[in-house]
């Protein structure tokens, strides 16, 4: 039976394993912290969750510490309280820089916050500040500054418990307490930059994002990570046509709020040598006179959405092509939570598409034979084997060996540029929203410009839209039957069929029963796919 405990008079129903944080929260009551965090261990060190209740009369109690019980009175708002708040947040700044101008967490600082609802007065204290390590850079992906640290803790904690890699510290005594490493050894975990993430304040900050951008300045949108095959839920921030930065999303079953330092990365692709022109009217020209002979191939990446890998099996489909191919980004490490050896985030998708459309997928390996070949994206295509090509049409978003070779180029939106769905190792289907609010100069998503190649071809069967291209997916697929691209949870859905017999050892995952799962669905007729006259010479 879940207790009932009442937070400045109003009655809460609390879970049996709320803390009083967490049994105010319920009721928007914030009861401030740096030191707690919901997953990690309670330290009980920063002072600022002290609150009155009924079995402590005349003292005050750590919030994070006390767990609720039938009854319980907690006051948030006395005078003590309120100054108790006031006098933590004094000492917390005895020592802090008054720096905020130059401090890349300005904006998101729980100081900055704190200070303005909880003290809002000069300090007492008039003596110097006592120096400690600036620009301490503990790896490669964390720089940390000793001066503005609370000593929360917060990163020591989750190495230890989360990572499982006990690399941070805390040395030296009082006042003179620091983080650190241990000699010689640097703070290298795949998972360091979560650190970065939990940190209240602007002690430890991630070297790839500080100094770029203010973040009142971004703007924060849902997408995925396309790093690894585990499809973290992630948050891409972006200014114009850039990303910046991305920031692990909450999803239990996938990622929980955590995610790798490979996969903060990802979107340089975005960023850097991108295709931004391209030639229809050329690929055009290398297409019309060869639809409907043999030799024709499709190649398909694992980097490729499921609106991308569906239209592009329909415009194989419509030109008669014979062979498909699928690509991707070769395997790399693994480990029991949250890294894949599959580094691309779509192969079950293409998988899936492929199935749904009756084609069999090749390895890229296996491109002899094939006198012309449209590539939707050239991850992971053999150069030796692009070169005897006598028609190569690459829809293709950065520059590289392959598309140097390509007799027409297609510039392709990469996945944090558009709306799509991916399909994760464990068969769960998920979309993304378009993070990046300016185009940068033509590029499209590859269904698009599938599309775009079919109309000129004389095909009517293109999709116009992102929800269309699922649609024709959807509509052949038995895993997708029923569903719409607008009706995917945000949190998305498991196609139960697709799901794996074992898992990693500590991979989040749906329980079963979830209501996350969907079951199959009766196989639905296919559409017609008319092939007609244009294959013998496009829409002459």
């Amino acid at each position: 039976m879940s207790p009932k405990v009442f937070v400045d008079g109003v009655e809460v129903e609390a879970d049996a394993r709320d803390n009083l944080i967490e049994a105010a929260r319920r009721i928007g009551v914030a009861i401030p912290y740096f030191c707690y965090h919901p997953r990690l261990s309670v330290a009980g060190q920063c002072r600022m969750c002290l609150v009155e209740t009924s079995d402590a009369p005349g003292r005050l109690v750590p919030g994070c510490q006390v767990r609720v019980k039938e009854g319980l009175k907690i006051t948030t708002n006395s005078p003590a309280v309120k100054e108790n708040q006031r006098g933590c947040m004094e000492f917390h700044l005895i020592n802090h820089p008054v720096d905020c101008a130059i401090c890349d967490q300005s904006g998101e600082c729980k100081l900055q916050d704190y200070y303005m609802e909880y003290d809002h007065q000069p300090s007492r204290i008039r003596t110097y500040k006592l120096n400690k390590p600036k620009r301490e850079v503990f790896g490669p992906v964390v720089v940390y500054d000793a001066e503005r640290c609370i000593m929360c803790t917060r990163c020591v904690r989750f190495m230890d418990e989360i990572a499982r890699e006990p690399q941070l510290a805390v040395v030296q005594r009082g006042s003179h307490s620091l983080i650190s490493t241990f000699p010689g050894q640097p703070l290298d975990s795949k998972y360091s930059g979560n650190t970065v993430d939990i940190c209240p304040v602007g002690a430890l900050l991630n070297r790839d994002f500080r100094f770029q951008s203010r973040v009142w300045f971004v703007d924060k949108s849902p997408t995925i990570c396309t790093g690894c095959s585990n499809g973290c839920n992630v948050y891409a921030e972006s200014r114009g046509d850039r990303v910046y930065r991305l920031l692990p999303r909450r999803n239990e079953e996938v990622n929980q709020v955590w995610m790798c330092d490979e996969g903060r990365v990802t979107y340089h692709a975005t960023n850097e040598k991108r295709i931004e022109t391209g030639d229809l009217q050329k690929a055009v020209e290398l297409i019309r006179p060869v639809v409907g002979q043999s030799g024709i191939g499709i190649a398909v990446s694992a980097q490729c959405t499921n609106e991308e890998a569906a239209t592009a099996f329909l415009l194989g489909a419509q030109i008669g092509a014979d062979r498909y191919f699928l690509g991707g980004n070769p395997p790399g490490d693994r480990d029991d939570f949250l890294i894949r050896g599959d580094k691309n985030p779509n192969t079950r998708g293409v998988q899936l598409a492929a199935q749904a459309f009756g084609v069999k997928l090749e390895e890229a390996s296996a491109l002899a034979g094939v006198k012309a070949l449209i590539a939707f994206r050239t991850d992971g295509l053999p150069i030796e084997k692009l070169r005897p090509l006598e028609i190569f049409v690459a829809i293709a978003q950065n520059e590289d060996a392959a598309t140097a070779l390509a007799h027409a180029l297609l510039p392709c939106q990469s996945v944090y540029e558009q709306e799509c769905s991916l399909i994760n190792w464990y068969g769960r289907l998920q979309r993304t929203w378009a993070a990046v609010p300016a185009r940068r100069g033509e590029v499209a998503p590859g269904w698009a410009w599938a599309s775009s190649l079919l109309g000129a071809l004389g095909f009517t069967n293109g999709p116009r839209s992102a929800a269309e291209a699922f649609d024709a997916l959807a509509q052949r697929s038995p895993d997708l039957a029923g569903l719409e691209f607008s009706g995917i949870p945000e949190d998305g859905l498991v196609l139960q069929s697709q799901m794996p017999k074992e898992w990693p050892a500590r991979a989040p995952r749906p329980q079963p029963g979830a209501p996350s799962i969907h079951a199959p669905q009766p196989k639905m007729p296919r559409p017609d796919m008319p092939v007609r006259d244009e294959a013998s010479g496009g829409s002459r």
